[in-house]
């Protein structure tokens, strides 16, 4: 089995950026929060909107005390509700986000963690930290391999403030969207799924509206809470 480049350790990590936005996706829509983006993914999405973090290792080492610094300096333009830890994939970067975590809610933040649902073990070492997990479902159509089995377990760990998205686009499949209602099905009924329309990027293109609507009524039909949330960054023109 091929070893992961070490990425980080309590510290260290690999930071590619942080700013200042209101969060652009899912049930935190509209919220004011500091981002802090991590290099490095172990997936490789084709409707990717920061393919710069994919790279293992990507973005440059930071200190603990130097983000800590970027991180108050923002917070003194404005109120922020969370810092939103994302990438890249940031559960790569577990040894380095547990005292930050601790020291975000020490400093009154909630930890909005954005992941793509695989790294099971990382999740089991920081979801007491976690307010909120955005965790992705993604499609073997989007990543070219199948990580069903991931993101059950994945699940079955998360706090229970987790919500499931899956990115939708011209290439998902019936077979795909039944399989993501299977997935809800077998853990909780009770969690939030949101379809968002994928941003059109590198010839990618975004499911038809009428699919989309089709594939949203299918899982209303089986699901307590399902919504339907495009991405807003793009419509915002905001980072």
């Amino acid at each position: 089995m091929r070893r992961e480049p070490k990425l980080c350790d309590r510290e260290r990590a690999r930071v590619v950026e942080v700013f200042s936005s209101l969060q652009g996706e899912g049930v935190r829509l509209g919220e004011r929060q500091i981002f802090v983006r991590l290099g490095g993914c172990n997936l490789h999405c084709d409707y990717c909107d920061e393919p710069d973090t994919i790279p293992i290792p990507s973005g440059k080492l930071w200190s603990a005390e130097k983000l800590k610094r970027e991180i108050r300096a923002l917070a003194k333009s404005q109120p922020h509700e969370a810092v939103s830890w994302t990438g890249g994939e940031p559960l790569l970067h577990a040894a380095f986000l547990e005292p930050m975590m601790r020291w975000a809610r020490e400093q009154g933040f909630k930890n909005y963690l954005e992941t793509n649902g695989t790294r099971v073990q990382a999740l089991r070492r920081l979801a007491p930290l976690c307010d909120t997990v955005a965790m992705d479902i993604k499609l073997p159509s989007a990543t070219g391999r199948e990580t069903w089995s991931e993101h059950l377990e994945f699940l079955r760990v998360a706090p229970e403030k987790t919500f499931a998205k899956v990115v939708l686009t011209s290439k998902t499949t019936e077979f795909e969207m039944r399989q993501v209602i299977r997935l809800m099905q077998e853990v909780s009924t009770n969690i939030v799924l949101v379809l968002q329309p994928s941003t059109p990027f590198a010839g990618v293109e975004s499911v038809e509206p009428a699919q989309c609507l089709k594939y949203l009524r299918q899982a209303q039909a089986l699901l307590k809470d399902v919504r339907l949330i495009p991405q807003w960054h793009p419509v915002w023109d905001l980072p």
